[in-house]
């Protein structure tokens, strides 16, 4: 299993950003995501999209600070991925993004290492979307109002 995490230190408040998160929201805000379906179920949010063709299922769970979500069905290029993104309040609004994935293949050892960077990617553009359509969406640049 390899680990990818990403923090930064950024200007709306947490609590602006976190009314722009949605399980379909974070999906899109990562830019490689087409998303099919949304629907409640008892163990949270099922988001049906797909990735460079292959059709995924990803199980969101709320969190008093944001999101963790999990790859189940249809992602058979991974043996397993979980995800978790928060937004922190305090002297500075953080937002963090980890992703713990391993491919399904016997060369996983090699292919974890080598998606490092571009699942890092992915994260960094979902926190920049994130920020960008909180400021568009006229939040205050202030981490004060938490």
């Amino acid at each position: 299993m390899h680990e990818v995490e990403v923090t930064s230190v950024v200007q709306p408040s947490a609590r602006a950003l976190r009314e722009q998160l949605s399980p379909q929201s974070i999906l899109e805000y990562a830019e490689i995501y087409e998303i099919h379906t949304a629907e409640r179920t008892a163990a949270g949010t099922e988001v049906t999209a797909s990735l460079e063709g292959n059709e995924l299922t990803v199980v969101f769970t709320e969190l008093e600070n944001g999101y963790e979500y999990t790859f189940v069905d249809g992602a058979e290029m991974f043996e397993q991925r979980y995800s978790k993104l928060i937004v922190e309040s305090g002297d500075e609004t953080r937002v963090s993004a980890v992703a713990r994935y391993s491919f399904d293949s016997v060369w996983s050892f090699v292919l974890d290492r080598l998606a490092a960077g571009t699942v890092t990617k992915e994260l960094e553009t979902t926190i920049a979307n994130l920020v960008e359509e909180t400021i568009d969406a006229g939040s205050e640049p202030t981490p004060s109002d938490d």
